[in-house]
């Protein structure tokens, strides 16, 4: 899925602005103006030997560009440790600890923290997603719940055979859940790793009557923990940095779809 990755370090150089680089500098370029207005330079344009390029600043992770682009940013230092340090402080924020021993090699920053996601999304669907009773009104062959006679009238004037009513349905179509469908879609549009795709697309089928959520924000602020939600905090973790703008780590852009990133300075 990806047409070009580019890994480097904090304050390196990731690409040249020129004619040959246009549609890539366009892109770049549109992103750091984004950081600079934001404040936190993940990306800047500097000169290097009298030439302007694109560098990495003191923010690490990844983002993947509409084009298929994906940019890896890690911690100064060797790759494959610098990798593993990065894992490690995105396990940390999870509430997950990392496991370096397990880890592969070949597998960029962005691909774990899929993983990470699906693999905690699938524990949650194989353990009982939760659910909650909900109000719904429709019409129906027979009286289930409370008759609303103003719209049934209204409704079922011609269609006598037909009922309108108002009756609670148990359903998984809750906060955490639709939280959770709104990452997945978002993730498996962007892996390249077989399995992970399998899972993500394993958990949107399982979660197909949820609803995609249109105010994110809101369905945050109805998340509570308990002790029958607290099996969903790891992945309301990852939710969080990946959706909520408020948690200072996502990142957006015109031509961004998808770009997670901590200060390594934190």
């Amino acid at each position: 899925m990806y047409t070009r990755h580019f890994c480097v370090s904090a304050n390196e150089m990731i690409a040249e602005i020129s004619r040959e680089n246009e549609k890539l500098s366009e892109m770049l370029g549109d992103f750091a103006e984004a950081c600079a207005a934001d404040g936190r330079n993940a990306i800047m344009v500097k000169k290097n030997n009298g030439k302007k390029c694109f560098v990495a600043g003191t923010y690490c992770g990844f983002a993947f560009l509409v084009d298929g682009t994906l940019i890896e940013i890690l911690p100064e230092g060797e790759r494959l440790t610098a990798r593993k340090e990065l894992c490690t402080e995105f396990s940390r924020r999870c509430g997950i600890t990392f496991n370096p021993s397990g880890f592969d090699s070949d597998t960029n920053f962005m691909e774990y923290y899929i993983s990470v996601f699906a693999e905690e999304t699938m524990k949650i669907i194989k353990s009982g997603v939760l659910s909650t009773y909900a109000s719904r009104e429709e019409n129906m062959n027979k009286v289930h719940g409370t008759i609303l006679f103003s719209e049934n009238i209204r409704r079922n004037l011609v269609h006598r055979e037909r009922i309108y009513v108002r009756h609670d349905v148990f359903t998984s179509d809750r906060s955490e859940n639709r939280i959770i469908k709104a990452a997945a879609s978002k993730l498996v549009k962007i892996t390249d790793n077989s399995h992970s795709s399998h899972l993500l697309k394993e958990a949107l089928s399982f979660l197909d009557e949820v609803r995609v959520p249109y105010d994110i924000a809101a369905e945050f602020s109805k998340c509570i923990n308990t002790r029958n939600t607290k099996k969903y905090s790891t992945i309301l973790n990852i939710c969080r940095m990946l959706l909520d703008k408020n948690e200072g780590i996502a990142f957006s852009g015109k031509y961004i779809s998808c770009a997670q990133f901590f200060c390594n300075n934190e």
